[in-house]
């Protein structure tokens, strides 16, 4: 689910942490007797964009999107729409991590920023 021009430091942090990405909006739709067009004619949004949601090929989410259809299917929660779950691996690390934090920042963090800080000032092309 990775848009064509996604950064190289977005790629990288994506496949470094695996993760799984859940839209529930088929389920939704399909629970509440409701087609892809009822919700184009509550949104406005295009049906190949709530399409490529449902089966999960849209490369990237606006949060205009995100909240219209929220507006629309009268959900409160994002988390009722999207989940995203994380290996228990990268769940484990977050949490070392978290106890190391010192003013935002642990030790990984500050040398991340600092790579990619220099990748940015060199102009690297995003992808």
């Amino acid at each position: 689910m990775i848009h064509q021009k996604t950064n190289s430091i977005v790629i990288e942090s994506l496949n470094k942490f695996p993760h799984k990405i859940h839209i529930k909006l088929g389920q939704i739709l399909r629970e509440r007797g409701l087609t892809q067009g009822d919700l184009h004619r509550l949104t406005g949004l295009r049906v190949a964009t709530i399409n490529e949601l449902v089966n999960f090929k849209k490369k990237s989410l606006t949060v205009a999107h995100l909240v219209s259809i929220m507006i629309a299917l009268r959900i409160t929660d994002i988390r009722d729409l999207i989940e995203i779950e994380f290996d228990q691996e990268v769940q484990d690390y977050f949490n070392k991590e978290n106890e190391r934090m010192k003013n935002g920042f642990t030790p990984d963090l500050t040398k991340a920023a600092e790579q990619n800080v220099k990748r940015i000032a060199t102009g690297e092309k995003s992808n």
